[in-house]
Parts: C-alpha cells; sequence; structure tokens
C-alpha cells in the first residue's frame, strides 16, 4: 500500500502561513456559528495544494466531502443530481471549475447563494416552475485558470485563496516530512537539491522523492544529483520538455506563436500554458508578447549551457 504524502489537518500543511490563519479563523467561526463554511475559490499552478486544503477543510470540520471534476459536469440534470445527493453542510470540491458547461453554470447561481434550484417542468405555455431546497453546503472550487471563471459565478465564492508557487524553505519543509512518511534519510544537501529542482510545486517535491526512494532500493549509495539526471532533469527543475520549448523558439531567432511551438515540440497547447511556460515566465527565461514568445538574456544563456 503506497504510503500518502498529502497533510489531513493545517498544522501538517507546510507554508502558505497567512493562508492557514485566515482559514483558521474562518473554520472556528464557522465551527461556533454551526454554520455551513462560505463557497470558497482556490486557484494556482497544478500541484500547489488546492485539492489538499479541502480535504483538509473537510477533515477539520468532520464533515463529508463529495469529489467531482469540472469536465463531468456538462448538462444541467448533472448539476441537479449532484445538488441531490449533498447532505447538511457537506462539502463539495469541484476540480478544475472552469471546465464545467458554461450553460450549466447559471443553475449553480440559486443553488449557491439561496440554496434553492428552480426548475422548469412541462414545456412551452404549460411549463411551471418549481422550487427545490438544497441542504446548506459549502461548494469549493479548484481552477489553474482563474481567468475562465465567470464573473458572476467568482463573486460567489466568500473565501478566495491564490495558492502560488512555494518558497524553497517550504519546500524543504514538506520534504522533511515526506522523508519521515516514506522511512528515509536524506542529507541536508540532498534536500536542498530535491528543493530546488522542484519548481516551487509541493507535488513535484514529492514525486521526486518517491523516485529517490525507488531508486535507492536498488542501488543504495546512488547520488540524488545522478538519479535526477536519470529522470531528465537538467538543473533547477527544467526538464527535456522546458529545454525543447526553449529551443524551438531559440532556433527560430525571432517571437514565436504558441500553436507553432507546439508543433515544433509535439506537446499539446494546455500542457505548454499550464505547465511549461508558467515556471519560465516566472524564472524569466521568457518574454511572452502579442507578437509571441521570445527568449530573455538568461533563456538564451541556460541554452547555450545546456543544449546538446
Amino acid at each position: 500500500m503506497q504510503v500518502s504524502l498529502r497533510p489531513t489537518n493545517l498544522s501538517e500543511f507546510k507554508g502558505k502561513q497567512e493562508i492557514k490563519d485566515n482559514l483558521s479563523i474562518y473554520l472556528k467561526s464557522c465551527l461556533t456559528q454551526e454554520k455551513p463554511l462560505d463557497h470558497c475559490l482556490f486557484y494556482g499552478l497544478p500541484g500547489t495544494g488546492k485539492t489538499s486544503l479541502a480535504y483538509i477543510i473537510a477533515q477539520e470540520l468532520n464533515r463529508r466531502i463529495r469529489i467531482v471534476q469540472g469536465s463531468s459536469i456538462q448538462r444541467n440534470i448533472d448539476v441537479i443530481n449532484l445538488a441531490m445527493t449533498l447532505n447538511e453542510f457537506d462539502i463539495l470540491f469541484i476540480d478544475e471549475i472552469h471546465a464545467i458547461n458554461p450553460q450549466c453554470i447559471e443553475l449553480l447561481y440559486s443553488i449557491m447563494e439561496d440554496f434553492v434550484i428552480d426548475i422548469s417542468l412541462g414545456k412551452d405555455f404549460n411549463s411551471k416552475i418549481t422550487r427545490i431546497n438544497v441542504p446548506q453546503f459549502t461548494l469549493i472550487g479548484a481552477t489553474t485558470i482563474l481567468g475562465k471563471i465567470p464573473q458572476p459565478l467568482e463573486d460567489r465564492f466568500g473565501i478566495v485563496f491564490n495558492l502560488k508557487t512555494y518558497e524553497l524553505a517550504d519546500i524543504i519543509d514538506i520534504l522533511k516530512s515526506s522523508m519521515i512518511k516514506l522511512d528515509m534519510t536524506l542529507t541536508d544537501k540532498e534536500l536542498m537539491l530535491l528543493s530546488e529542482n522542484a519548481k516551487g510545486i509541493p507535488r513535484n517535491a514529492n514525486r521526486l522523492i518517491r523516485r529517490v526512494k525507488d531508486f535507492r532500493i536498488s542501488h543504495e549509495t546512488l547520488s540524488v544529483h545522478k538519479i535526477l539526471k536519470k529522470l531528465q532533469i537538467i538543473d533547477k527543475g527544467l526538464d527535456i520538455d522546458d529545454l525543447a520549448y526553449l529551443k524551438a523558439i531559440n532556433d527560430v531567432k525571432r517571437p514565436l506563436g504558441l500553436k507553432s511551438i507546439s508543433q515544433l515540440i509535439n506537446i499539446d497547447v494546455n500542457t505548454i500554458e499550464t505547465k511549461i511556460e508558467p515556471y519560465l515566465m516566472q524564472k524569466q527565461y521568457v518574454n511572452k508578447s502579442i507578437s509571441g514568445r521570445l527568449l530573455t538574456n538568461k533563456g538564451e544563456t541556460f541554452i547555450k549551457r545546456y543544449a546538446v
């Protein structure tokens, strides 16, 4: 059975102290008043703790959590069926909430605001509006693309958190906790090396430490540096896909559009936008403009050093 590295309560959740402090206050207020927590919206890069926070909220409040993907909500009946499965004070977590069919989103407004569903029964002149009450619950939405959330939907979330990438010290703390759970021993230098290659994302850090454990079961003395090379990680978390992206732009020597990059490196546009570009832009390797993507001096230096 695989050991879970996901934190189970707020005290185990590393980093993001301001978010934790505020959330702790909201949870205490909610329990004291015996009411549902306000609807929450978490946005940020994949792997930054949005799902973990949803689980933690359910755990701290001792309430049931129901998890669905936004892409699975494509018809009004999907929303209605989902609402009908909820009990009083349940947590409904919708991951990638921006993927809900826009035609379904309006139905969510009355559910979130007034805990009711207005359903039209019958056809044409014989149709009647029937109002159905929904148990009071908390909707937690998570998204990697906040800009795709309609403003009226965003406005109905009382609590909004931006989960940005983590500081190096926080990633080290996460790895130390995971090291104990995995029954491993790593030196401070090894922890630092893993942290520097996690791109500031807890999920990346935990994936790396699991791979180190895998390799060391067969090769006890294999260095973390060599393990990272075997994982095709080049430097500071950049891998061969990042390198291919940078090299494609560098080879053209002019601003390059997203679709052109996608065709050159054979990686879909969505993966480039959500998984590759954010970190490269954060590290100032790439500039994005109306005319396309162009390498910065840092990006050109990286390519000169690592491109074969």
